[in-house]
């Protein structure tokens, strides 16, 4: 996959009357508990009442079928960054399986990853017992080579990329000008390439001094991929190749649905926990539509940041809009409805 600017490639036009991207989202003041302890039992029905509505089912079971089947290897990507403060919950993650596990899918078909086994572990989720497989992406054998993405944009290469070391197809000339290994390519994560074939992507309400939000579209991207820190600070500076990369197949056409864990707002710091910025929010939202998720994040983490006096996150996050223009969802307000369900007589 190469990866240019997506203004010289793609011009997108919007007919007159297209129907909404909707966003559907639980809130219950009684999910936290002191110290914010999550309350399985309500996000178990926060979550339940997502799928079904959304799906138009009436069960779980039933409405998890309609986006799986028991003979799919689900992935759940996760965002264990901000660990136990502004991570995704494990709680939001177990509602997930025991839908997933109704819909008869069994649970060595379950995966849960991230990039980082411990930050997986700080945050809570457990590596047995918890009816899924807990995988974090190794950096000598997580990555898949024949799975590459390749963009004008050098990267140096350190500890963790899959490439780090390996001089085995350079010249002795070019290793001995290539000190500092930069490079062009990238990587997938083999869990994503070749493991799952669909993907419930999970993650926080968190910014992200990387890339503005640490979202929809940056939890695909950046951490499912070695020499990821090329892309991190072209998003700084304006650049929209995560969002020409989340619209990869391998990402796009095996997300099937986003579930935004916003029971607590992390406004600053992020991706990694800190208290310190930190808001109740009580609620999760759930859509087929990664962009408009996306925006919405934007609008609430900025609303809070700007009563903070803190500066905007939005100059950070033009490849959310880009998403567009690639067909991968809706970033005006005006192009999203908002749906709240109800969340009683479920489970």
């Amino acid at each position: 996959m190469w990866i240019g600017l997506v203004a010289c490639l793609i011009v997108v036009t919007t007919a007159g009357g297209q129907e909404k991207s909707k966003i559907y989202y639980a809130i219950d003041t009684g999910v936290l508990g002191p110290q914010r302890v999550v309350r399985s039992s309500v996000v178990q029905r926060m979550v339940d009442s997502l799928v079904c509505n959304l799906t138009g089912k009436t069960t779980a079971g039933e409405a998890w079928l309609t986006l799986v089947a028991p003979s799919d290897t689900v992935g759940i990507k996760v965002s264990a960054a901000g660990r136990r403060v502004s991570g995704t919950h494990p709680e939001v993650v177990d509602a997930i399986v025991l839908g997933l596990r109704d819909a008869g899918v069994p649970a060595d078909r379950i995966i849960v990853w991230d990039r980082n086994m411990e930050d997986l572990l700080a945050a809570g989720f457990r590596a047995s017992g918890g009816g899924y497989q807990l995988l974090g992406v190794d950096p000598a054998t997580g990555y898949d080579l024949k799975a590459q993405v390749s963009a004008p944009v050098l990267g140096k290469l350190i500890w963790g990329d899959r490439k780090f070391g390996d001089t085995s197809e350079k010249s002795f000339f070019e290793r001995l000008a290539d000190a500092e290994q930069l490079s062009s390519k990238s990587y997938f994560a083999s869990v994503l390439s070749k493991e799952v074939t669909k993907v419930i992507n999970v993650p926080s309400l968190t910014d992200s001094f990387l890339t503005g939000i640490n979202g929809a579209i940056a939890n695909m991207t950046i951490s499912n991929l070695d020499n990821w820190r090329r892309f991190a600070k072209s998003a700084a500076a304006g650049d929209s190749y995560i969002a020409e990369i989340y619209a990869d197949p391998l990402i796009q056409k095996k997300v099937i649905l986003t579930i935004l864990d916003a029971l607590v707002l992390q406004y600053a710091g992020g991706p990694f926990p800190n208290p310190n910025y930190l808001a109740d929010n009580l609620a999760i939202f759930a859509s087929k539509d990664p962009v408009a998720i996306d925006a919405t994040a934007i609008r609430l983490i900025d609303e809070i940041r700007l009563a903070s006096k803190l500066p905007s996150i939005r100059r950070m996050t033009s490849y959310v809009e880009a998403g567009t223009q690639l067909g991968l969802g809706e970033y005006s307000e005006a192009r999203i409805e908002t749906v709240r369900v109800g969340v009683e007589g479920l489970r």
